[in-house]
């Protein structure tokens, strides 16, 4: 194991947008580190996060990347040149799945951010 300090540094928390990108770079191997932020101190808000991401959400990665689908894509197209979990660029199999990204992102995303454990203290101020 390489003492090298990974690249990619994750700023998030467990909530479904959250955990997406975290999801992304264990299936893809990526060595990374990452910080908890709690959205329930609005942590997010706070002027260090928001010069990682000025949109003052979570998740966002050093690369200074923000919004889940952004990350997940920019990780595949990184990362994934085996294709594990995506699809050769150009492909009908490759639209589909940027066509599911953007719906999960912007429909059903939003739906479920209120569906986290009732033991997660969550505000609409993410």
């Amino acid at each position: 194991m390489s003492s090298e300090k990974p690249d990619i540094h994750l700023y998030t928390t467990q909530t479904p947008n959250g955990i997406k990108i975290s999801i992304t770079l264990e299936e893809l191997g990526v060595p990374y580190d990452w910080t908890k932020i709690d959205i329930s101190k609005n942590t997010q808000k706070e002027q260090w996060f928001l010069d990682i991401n000025p949109n003052g959400r979570i998740p966002a990665l050093t690369d200074k990347l923000f919004e889940s689908g952004a990350i997940m894509q920019y990780l595949v197209e990184r990362y994934d040149s085996e294709h594990k979990i995506s699809f050769a660029k150009g492909s009908r199999e490759h639209i589909e799945m940027t066509n599911w990204l953007f719906f999960m992102n912007a429909g059903v995303g939003k739906s479920t951010a209120k569906s986290a454990s009732p033991h997660h203290k969550q505000g609409w101020n993410r």
